[in-house]
């Protein structure tokens, strides 16, 4: 998350405070908010204002005189100028580890989250690995979570665990590595084209000119017959060399395209599920191997045919809750699905989709961190689709479970986009949900 000090929402704080003369009550603020922003008011916008205001009081241009006051500080516009520019979000942080370890703060952080979040990403999604064939994607991650965790391993399944923290409550995270593909299973004898099934949900409507590359290496261009397109028996696959077919019946394959970046927007092929993979990936990064908690990190395999790596992770683990990291739509597409999930609106809480009914204390426990962080979030009603927590809930004698959802347009496309500051506050909210005891 970006906060410039150029920022509208901060040039509001200020002005409510000057205005304001001397300390106002946290609801005196909030009256003030919704009365200024009149109808553009939404309840998105005033969380990412508390959570502005939390980062200005760590930058030293808000003071908290006591619980339930606020004001600026003195030398407040002195302040402003020195941190132009400056990524105060990652300044607040900072100061915030810095004080549980008894550190100081000498110089403020270089901002770089939204490199280093987008070079990890692309390096996620372009990676090859549909259902079954996770071996690639699992290398990659394997490499990026080495030192991550106390304990990594590979289940009998393909799931990559790994283990940060021992003793305390026992949490099990689930990503799934496997993106959608499909696998050729007949080839025509007179054409040599390729005919296929699905590994995953395709979307039929957007399958023709797509290419996609085999196994071993080939690439082959999906096409539909004349007038065709409306079931996977009018599709083919064309692999010709120019010597005849290139690839044989058997082979598995995944879509390509490269990941590209708009502004604040990534847009890329399986950002289902390797966004949330990148979300985990950051969160054991912010934990540092340091928490109360027993805290499993399950990379899981096979979860678009069926959530079956989930099942086979947590049968292992056996913990005490679980969360998955998953994607989920979005309502603000012309004509789109009636939801109120919005991207840039921050991290979706999960309530209900058809394979899960979130547990009330497991919804409030995570909205509860967002609020006491001042990270921004939205309530998340799914009404087709479900993931891994699905499964895991069912193990043993049942697991408490939910799920923080990163909000996605165009699902099951070689186009998926999501929101930067999304992705952020999904990995703050996970990172903090893990960082303290969890005792629901």
């Amino acid at each position: 998350m970006r906060l410039l000090t150029t920022h509208s929402h901060i040039r509001l704080i200020v002005k409510i405070l000057r205005e304001a003369g001397e300390p106002i009550s946290t609801r005196q603020f909030d009256q003030e908010v919704m009365d200024r922003l009149g109808d553009r008011y939404k309840r998105s916008a005033h969380i990412q204002l508390l959570t502005f205001r939390t980062a200005l009081k760590s930058a030293g241009v808000v003071s908290h005189p006591r619980r339930g006051l606020w004001s600026l500080e003195p030398d407040a516009d002195a302040r402003l100028e020195e941190l132009a520019g400056v990524n105060i979000w990652a300044l607040h942080i900072n100061m915030r580890d810095a004080k549980k370890s008894k550190e100081k703060i000498i110089e403020p952080p270089v901002p770089t989250v939204e490199t280093d979040l987008c070079g990890l990403t692309k390096k996620l999604v372009e990676c090859w690995g549909p259902p079954g064939y996770e071996h690639r994607i699992r290398e990659l991650i394997h490499d990026e979570v080495r030192g991550l965790a106390d304990e990594i391993w590979t289940d009998g399944l393909g799931n990559l665990i790994c283990r940060v923290g021992s003793g305390g409550t026992k949490a099990l995270v689930a990503a799934h590595m496997d993106e959608i593909g499909l696998m050729a299973n007949y080839q025509e004898p007179e054409s040599g084209y390729l005919r296929f099934s699905s590994l995953g949900g395709l979307r039929n409507d957007t399958l023709n000119g797509n290419r996609v590359l085999f196994e071993d290496g080939t690439i082959g261009v999906i096409a539909a017959h004349a007038g065709g397109g409306k079931s996977l028996g009018d599709f083919y696959i064309d692999v010709q060399d120019g010597n005849g077919s290139a690839t044989r019946v058997g082979q598995p394959a995944g879509f390509m395209r490269e990941m590209q970046l708009r502004g604040e927007r990534i847009i890329a092929k399986s950002l289902d599920d390797r966004i949330g993979c990148v979300v985990a990936i950051e969160a054991m990064r912010k934990l540092a191997r340091t928490t109360p908690n027993e805290c499993y990190f399950a990379f899981t395999v096979q979860e678009e045919v069926g959530l079956r790596g989930a099942k086979t992770a947590a049968q292992g683990v056996q913990p005490d809750i679980g969360i998955a990291i998953d994607v989920t739509g979005s309502g603000d597409q012309i004509r789109g699905h009636k939801m109120r999930i919005k991207l840039g609106d921050g991290a979706a809480i999960k309530v209900h989709d058809p394979g899960l009914v979130v547990p009330v204390a497991i919804k409030n426990w995570m909205v509860a961190r967002c609020e006491a962080d001042g990270i921004p979030y939205q309530l998340e009603l799914l009404a087709g689709g479900t993931t891994d927590a699905s499964a895991i809930q069912l193990t043993q004698t049942g697991v408490p479970s939910g799920c923080i959802s990163i909000p996605t347009r165009y699902l099951h496309t070689t186009s998926e986009t999501v929101d930067l500051r999304d992705v952020q506050a999904c990995i703050d909210l996970l990172a903090g949900l893990l960082a303290n005891p969890i005792a629901l």
